[in-house]
């Protein structure tokens, strides 16, 4: 049997003195380290990962499965777009976005928000927010353009993620229509006074056909992100809770995301404590069945925004008693740099 693990956020990055899970009592994770075959691919996302593990195409309905991945029934009818709550903000003379994880937005806001919307734009679609941070619009007709991931804009200049493709003139005159009524609501002003930041704009995405061409690759998914779970759903699988290892009976996957907010926010010390977390819960039973001959093989993929690391271990492999223990910070500084060009 095979299990992979998707854990983004594992890689914080390396740099002077001791990286942070150097201290961290880790015995687990340190021995698949030093057993693992270790390799640098292409720069990947989960979603995308996710994907490819099933055979499915890149452009996907991602709005639509992640809106089925939410736990509340969804309407069949429509199409669907993410229309994710934002702030953005300048630097310098260069508007630059960031996603809804460090705006707090709480369920009485998403509640206000939604009701604003539904009542000013209703000739546009239909808006719902299962989750505060997770907005949706349900609309009649297709949307034409090719819209960019929230992912790839976060932290960057919008400029450069702009809808491509036909009638986006329209599409780009709603987001200012958006982002004005966003501006004047009661909601955000109540939030400037208490110092927080505003929910001042909103990121349209997720558009895409859908397909039932896949493979039915693996038996169990383990996911709490509401896109996995919303595609599990979609290739008949029913998604377990990613709280800790379960045992597969075939082929296993699990996405677990719990380093990825502390890792976006330079949070240190929550970083390490959900590592530690971590090994309790997914790398000592991981590698106490592989021991045990219950797996064949583990591969944990590390996916991030220059390229993702890949570290395969398999059962026939722990014998080879040379191989040392590694710290994570080790397994990381050898990373390719990017290219620096000459003048």
């Amino acid at each position: 049997m095979h299990f992979e693990l998707i854990l983004p956020g594992l890689d914080w990055p390396t740099g002077p003195g001791h990286h942070p899970a150097d201290d961290l009592a880790l015995p687990a994770l340190s021995k698949l380290l030093g057993f693992a075959e270790a390799a640098w691919m292409p720069r990947s996302t989960p979603e995308i990962i996710l994907t490819e593990r099933f055979g499915l195409p890149d452009h996907l309905p991602h709005a639509r499965f992640r809106r089925l991945g939410e736990g509340t029934p969804t309407p069949t009818d429509g199409h669907w777009l993410c229309c994710d709550p934002v702030h953005l903000h300048f630097s310098r003379d260069t508007l630059l976005l960031n996603d809804a994880s460090g705006l707090d937005i709480t369920r009485e806001e998403a509640d206000a928000l939604m009701d604003g919307l539904n009542e000013t734009f209703a000739d546009i679609g239909h808006f719902e927010a299962p989750a505060p941070d997770r907005w949706y619009i349900r609309l009649t007709a297709e949307p034409q353009p090719v819209f960019h991931p929230l992912s790839d804009v976060n932290g960057r200049p919008v400029q450069l993620f702009l809808p491509e493709g036909e009638d986006v003139p329209r599409w780009a005159r709603l987001s200012n229509e958006l982002e004005v009524w966003l501006f004047s609501h009661p909601v955000n002003a109540a939030r400037e006074e208490r110092g927080q930041r505003t929910i001042n704009g909103i990121w349209l995405w997720g558009s895409g056909a859908t397909t039932t061409s896949a493979s039915q690759t693996f038996t169990t998914l383990q996911a709490d992100q509401p896109f996995a779970r919303g595609l599990a759903c979609h290739m008949g699988l029913n998604p377990a809770a990613a709280d800790r290892y379960r045992r597969p009976a075939g082929k296993g996957l699990a996405l677990v995301d719990d380093l990825q907010r502390p890792f976006l926010h330079l949070d240190r010390e929550g970083w390490r404590q959900t590592l530690q977390a971590l090994e309790a819960d997914w790398f000592a039973p991981l590698l106490a069945d592989l021991k045990a001959r219950k797996l064949d093989a583990v591969r944990i993929s590390v996916p991030n925004d220059r390229n993702t690391l890949q570290l395969d271990v398999g059962s026939s492999g722990l014998w080879k008693f040379w191989r040392k223990p590694r710290k994570l910070g080790s397994v990381l500084a050898a990373a390719p740099q990017p290219a620096t060009q000459t003048p």
